[in-house]
């Protein structure tokens, strides 16, 4: 089975009047991971209304390319210049599996619109839900419904989340992220 892509996301406090260094930072960063192997894309969020810290999340296709940008001497450089420009020290985290589908392939630009994202989903839940009611519905009509029901899920939201929602993403990648 292929691995899921990861998503390491960083959100940074800029210090008082240096927003826009922070930002020209993040930037910076984000050229520089590009050329790392299996990197998928970045998104940086400056900070809004709704934060105070500046964000960006770096896609890779694997936890082991994420590792290495994130060992390597090329990002350890660009975390160092950052020290003068942010208040406090930087939050980290990784998502990996359901929730990063989306995440992946990032751009610098917003993310697909929800009902582009309720497209590549019902794409790819059709053909499980199809198949889950023309072979099991049968083999269990006389189950309890709630027996049902957790078999349905147990089929088809795996499929979903490793294989039918990555698949059709990887799809129409270019129509997601035009």
């Amino acid at each position: 089975m292929s691995q899921l892509p990861v998503t390491a996301v960083v959100a940074r406090r800029p210090a008082p009047g240096r927003e826009a260094e922070l930002e020209a930072w993040a930037h910076g960063i984000v050229e520089t991971a590009a050329a790392f192997p299996g990197h998928r894309g970045a998104q940086i969020l400056p900070p809004g209304a709704d934060r105070d810290e500046l964000v960006v999340a770096f896609s890779f296709d694997s936890a082991e390319e994420l590792s290495a940008w994130e060992h390597s001497a090329e990002r350890a450089a660009w975390v160092a210049k950052a020290s003068g420009l942010t208040a406090g020290p930087a939050t980290a985290h990784s998502l990996s599996g359901l929730e990063s589908i989306f995440s992946a392939p990032l751009r610098a630009s917003s993310p697909p619109p929800r009902w582009k994202t309720a497209v590549v989903i019902a794409i790819a839940l059709y053909p499980m839900a199809f198949l889950v009611s023309w072979l099991v519905a049968p083999q269990i009509a006389d189950w309890p419904l709630w027996a049902k029901v957790l078999v349905n899920v147990a089929l088809i939201v795996p499929w979903m989340a490793w294989l039918g929602v990555p698949w059709v993403s990887r799809l129409l990648k270019r129509w997601l992220h035009p």
